[in-house]
């Protein structure tokens, strides 16, 4: 099993162009989403974001910390996403 960081990481979206990886996304992204393995680590990560905000005190650098924390979190929720875009993308060439 391959680990896609981002979308550029993507074989079946390389060398095409900006609207056709749109098109290309466009056509599966309701059957990517339809996984819980996608949505879940969104909303958990919504859910620890919005708990942190509410239980933790004030104390120096907290906006530092939130944003980094945020930006790591958010690249791992994605993992699953770009790895069923990429299962549907390569299902929907073979079907070409």
């Amino acid at each position: 099993m391959n680990i896609y960081w981002s979308q550029k990481d993507i074989p079946a979206l390389k060398g095409l162009t900006l609207q056709a990886q749109t098109a290309a996304k466009k056509a599966v992204i309701g059957k990517v989403w339809r996984h819980w393995q996608v949505w879940l680590p969104f909303v958990l990560q919504a859910v620890a974001y919005i708990l942190f905000l509410v239980f933790v005190p004030q104390f120096p650098y907290r906006f530092f910390v939130v944003v980094l924390a945020v930006l790591f979190t958010v690249k791992l929720a994605a993992l699953p996403f770009n790895h069923y875009l990429q299962h549907y993308l390569s299902q929907d060439d073979h079907k070409s």
